[in-house]
């Protein structure tokens, strides 16, 4: 997630099962890894349930529109050699990426993760104290 969140740094999350924390476009998410060796791992939400996602020629698209990603790492952009790739979302399923595309492991790699799977949304930078502030309020 570099250079939105830098190592050693930590957030506070915020449980997303009231209603008036539902997971949005563009919210930062941690979650369980749907991989073998699991681990937690935090991204952003790019696709919601219910959704078309399509990774093509080093954009995005969700439901056939082309997502405006301004918190996409610069020079980071998807390696348009990555073959063209494209999701279904289900009912409670999300897509996440991270921000730094080229060094990212996210849903490009194991597909969309169950809605379950997601502790919450990272609302506040709370180390380095330098660093506090709220992540991305709507």
């Amino acid at each position: 997630m570099f250079p939105f969140l830098q190592h050693g740094e930590s957030v506070l999350v915020v449980r997303n099962r009231s209603m008036w924390n539902v997971l949005q476009r563009g919210d930062v998410a941690v979650y369980e890894r749907p991989t073998s060796d699991g681990g937690t791992s935090i991204k952003r939400v790019v696709g919601l349930p219910g959704e078309d996602t399509k990774v093509a020629g080093g954009s995005v698209y969700v439901d056939g529109r082309l997502l405006a990603e301004e918190y996409v790492l610069v020079g980071s952009e998807i390696e348009t050699e990555m073959r063209e790739s494209e999701w279904y979302n289900g009912p409670d399923e999300y897509f996440l990426l991270g921000d730094n595309r080229a060094y990212s492991t996210d849903s490009r790699d194991y597909g969309p993760v169950a809605g379950d799977s997601i502790k919450g949304r990272a609302w506040f930078r709370c180390w380095p104290p330098a660093r506090w502030r709220p992540l991305g309020i709507r």
